[in-house]
């Protein structure tokens, strides 16, 4: 069951999320600070990678792979019957990660969540299942920060053919972006915070979208939500997340008050997706341990992606990497 948002008197979440029971004098205070000071304690997340894509297992974005007609029927065999939040959720935990990032909707339009703004979605699929709400109910019990991801100006399913430069497609998909993202901020409880992806390099572009007024409505909604769009959109982002450690130049360098995650794919490459045919040659413990020491001598998080099986299953070769990670975590520490 999907977890609800409880809201006191004042209009304001109720109650101390169990992700933040460690800052919970502060969150009393400031839900904001709290939820700072334990993103930057956190040191280690993890990303998942799923979708329709993984049926293909041509990476994250296959191109010339089906015709829109052809992955239109993907959903029917969509089954992920080896998804399971609770493998999931203590994987996180035995790596030594506090956080988990999934995506509550996909570039190709795809949503993992029950929505009423979309049919193209997992309820809808031969799945039948709405695997957000399972994670978040999971995440919450467990004490893991979830967050949740959310591909802005990018819907291959609702904008085949992109998000028009014309004033009415902007406004329409701002106004249908900020509809899914309220129920995903009222529906499944505490969330730790929403990632934007899409409009690579997004800073200073786009100025139709107003990406001050999104940011307003989640802050609005939950407080202790943390904010990122890739490496920053307006600089008002809580944390920035970059693929590289020099990636503190430019931009970043500029707004550089805000913590930075810095993210890897275990598959080796920026692809997030599944490929079979790049088994056995993933990153190991060694060489995860010494980005994760490097990304922590800058002061930085790490975040390691690892991409589900076409059945919703982890990933065998990651598992042992993460696990091998963890036991490193607990034996040596970062310091």
């Amino acid at each position: 069951m999907a977890l609800t948002v409880n809201y006191n008197d004042e209009g304001m979440p109720d109650g101390v999320p169990t992700y933040l029971f460690d800052q919970a004098e502060t969150y009393r205070e400031n839900p904001m600070d709290a939820a700072l000071e334990w993103f930057t304690a956190a040191h280690l997340g993890i990303s998942l990678h799923f979708g329709l894509s993984a049926l293909l297992g041509k990476g994250e974005s296959p191109k010339g792979v089906l015709t829109a007609e052809q992955y239109q029927e993907l959903p029917k065999r969509f089954r992920c019957e080896h998804f399971d939040a609770i493998d999931i959720v203590e994987m996180t935990i035995a790596a030594g990660a506090r956080y988990l990032s999934f995506p509550a909707v996909l570039p190709d339009g795809f949503c993992l969540y029950n929505t009423a703004e979309s049919s193209f979605n997992s309820i809808n699929s031969a799945a039948q299942r709405d695997l957000v709400g399972e994670l978040a109910s999971t995440c919450e019990y467990h004490g893991i920060g979830l967050f949740l991801e959310y591909p802005f100006a990018e819907n291959q399913n609702r904008y085949p053919d992109g998000i028009a430069q014309g004033l009415m497609p902007q406004t329409e998909y701002a106004e249908f972006a900020k509809s899914q993202l309220h129920e995903l901020l009222i529906s499944y409880g505490p969330i730790a915070g929403i990632r934007f992806t899409g409009l690579k390099n997004q800073a200073g572009r786009n100025p139709a979208f107003d990406m001050a007024d999104i940011y307003q409505m989640i802050h609005f909604l939950q407080p202790n939500a943390l904010i990122s769009f890739q490496e920053g959109c307006n600089g008002h982002e809580d944390f920035f997340s970059a693929t590289k450690l020099d990636a503190k130049e430019g931009f970043l360098a500029q707004n550089a008050t805000q913590p930075v995650e810095i993210w890897r794919c275990l598959s080796g490459d920026d692809d997030r997706g599944f490929r079979p045919e790049i088994a056995g040659k993933h990153i190991k413990a060694d060489d995860t341990w010494k980005v994760l020491k490097a990304a922590h001598g800058e002061n930085a998080n790490l975040m390691l992606n690892t991409a589900l099986m076409p059945d919703g299953s982890l990933d065998l070769e990651d598992i042992q990497t993460l696990l091998a990670l963890g036991e490193r975590m607990e034996r040596q520490g970062l310091a």
